[in-house]
Parts: C-alpha cells; structure tokens; sequence
C-alpha cells in the first residue's frame, strides 16, 4: 500500500517512518526541495524508549510538494496523512488543485478548526478524516525522539451531508489497522466532533499563554496568577459550547490540568512558531472560539485579547 505522508516535520517523519519501517510504502512531500535532498541523503532515525529505527536512505522516497500532483496522476496512493499546519493549508490546496476532480482519501492532522470546509470545498470528491492525536514527538534534522507513546483516533466529522458508504468505512478502518500493525494506539471513533472540541478547548487555553509567556505547558500551572487566566479562558469557551449544543466531559478541567502535567516539558506547537518568527495557528484556534461566540451572539473577550496579542508579535507580511 503507497501513504503519502505531506508535511515531513516531527510527526510526518515519525508516522511515516514507523509505516515504512512497518513494511508499507510511504513517499514524503515536502516544503522545500532541500528537505527532500536532506531526508533522501541521510534517511530517518526514530528514537524511542525501546531503541531506535534506522531508515536507510535507500528507502526513503522523498520530493517537494509541487511534485505530487504529476506523480499520483501515474501512481495514485491509497491514503494522504496531511501533516502541515493550518498555515499551511491554502498552499497545500494550491498544489494539489489538479487533482480536485479525483477521489483522495486524506487523513487530517490539524490543531484549529477550519481546514476541513476548506478542504472539502476544493476536493469535493474526495474522504476528508479526522485524525485527534496525542502524540509527542521532537525533530532534530533527520532524527525523531517519540516523546511518548499517546493515542491517534480517527472519524468522520458531521459537516459532511452523506453519511459515509461502506468503501469510506472499510477505507477508514484499513488507515486504522496500518497504523496499529505501525505500532500506533490507534481506532475508528464515533465521537471524533467531540475529541475534537476537546482538543480546541485544549488548545486555546494551552498554546497563546505559553507562546505570550514563552514557557513550556506544565509551567502554566505552577502560578494561580497562570492559573486563574487559564480558567478564564476555560470557562469562557465552555459558555460558548453550551450555547452551540457542545457537551464535553463533567472533569474537563481536571484533563485540561492533566494534560500540562503529562505534557510538562513539551514546547507548544503556537510557542515554537513564535520563537521562529512564523505565522501561528492562533487564528484557527482562539480566533474560532471567537467566531463562535459571535455566531450565537455572545462576546469571547479574554479570547479575542490572546487573539490580537499573538497576532501582534508576527513579523510583518507573516500571517
């Protein structure tokens, strides 16, 4: 079976080594033609608790994105793992607009909201799913360090109008088993709306504070000043999810506090962009809670505040 696994940072590389590695074929499409000479040239190596795995470069099959579009018109793959960041999305629809008119199945990894509408109005024919993960891990150059093992469930979101056919779910179920025999926690899960809900939820309270304070996740919650912040944000969002008809868990703020814990020394994804000076995901993130609130008539102050704060700090011209 071909993956095509686009976006080769810390979880492209970790997905689609361990499914190489696993015994599938896996291409890897790439910002830049650099770092696919890179990848190409030295191989993966993914670290984790257990030993390593080497990907010899003799196995690795690696391009630049622009590429993707001529070669699966020849040699289709049966399933996209789209890795890039909701930054990304809009170029990622660029390049793979000559292939609006087939049927992709394509796994979605993005933090934020938004991207799936996008998507599924520029390849109207194609699987659109949803993948939430817990997964850590850290690149350096070629080298992947599993940060620990978490859990990838995959589903489904309710903004598609059909419900899925049985070739869509025995497609999804198939992604499932690859990425279990890959050695990934992974299932099919009809709740996948609410997972992801919780991972906005998540998100917001989590990424601008340590972006804005520039510290990692488990500092958040060593301060009450940090903390009664982060419960504003909470309680905030919870507002707008009942108002929208959302129901999360009765201990979501116990999984909120858990997961700064569990993730203690983790750089959050909205921190690292800032300290490289790249565009963040603040806009996908608390810029949809404050959308929401709009949308039903309410105000997300503390959230818009972090919005226009992020915002701010971006070099001029990134967005």
């Amino acid at each position: 079976m071909i993956i095509d696994i686009v976006g080769a940072g810390s979880l492209g590389l970790l997905y689609g080594g361990k499914l190489l590695a696993a015994g599938n074929q896996v291409r890897f499409w790439t910002r830049t033609p650099a770092h696919a000479e890179l990848l190409s040239r030295d191989g993966v190596t993914i670290v984790e608790r257990d030993g390593k795995i080497h990907i010899l470069p003799d196995q690795i099959q690696a391009k630049p994105i622009n590429e993707l579009s001529d070669t699966w018109e020849h040699t289709p793959g049966e399933w996209l793992l789209l890795m890039v960041k909701q930054t990304s999305i809009d170029d990622f629809i660029h390049e793979i607009s000559p292939l609006k008119d087939h049927v992709l199945n394509i796994a979605c990894f993005q933090n934020g909201m938004g991207h799936l509408e996008k998507l599924q109005a520029a390849l109207p024919h194609s699987l659109l799913c949803s993948v939430i993960t817990t997964e850590g891990a850290k690149r350096a150059q070629c080298e992947v360090t599993r940060a620990g093992a978490g859990e990838t469930r995959l589903g489904r979101r309710n903004i598609h109008i059909e419900a899925p056919s049985s070739i869509e779910e025995k497609s999804t179920f198939t992604l499932s088993k690859l990425l279990q025999q890959a050695g990934f926690d992974c299932t099919v899960s009809n709740e996948i709306d609410k997972l992801i809900y919780r991972k906005l939820l998540i998100n917001a309270v989590i990424n601008p504070l340590t972006a804005l304070w520039r510290i990692p996740n488990g500092e958040l919650i060593t301060k009450e000043d940090r903390k009664k912040l982060m419960r504003q944000l909470y309680d905030e969002t919870l507002v707008i999810y009942s108002t929208s008809g959302i129901r999360l868990d009765q201990d979501m703020w116990e999984q909120l506090i858990d997961v700064c814990r569990s993730t203690a020394t983790n750089t959050s994804s909205m921190l690292a962009d800032v300290l490289q000076g790249r565009g963040t995901e603040v806009g996908s993130i608390n810029g949809h809670i404050v959308r929401m609130a709009q949308k039903s008539g309410l105000t997300a102050p503390t959230h818009e505040i972090l919005l226009h704060l992020i915002e701010g700090m971006q070099p001029e011209g990134v967005s």
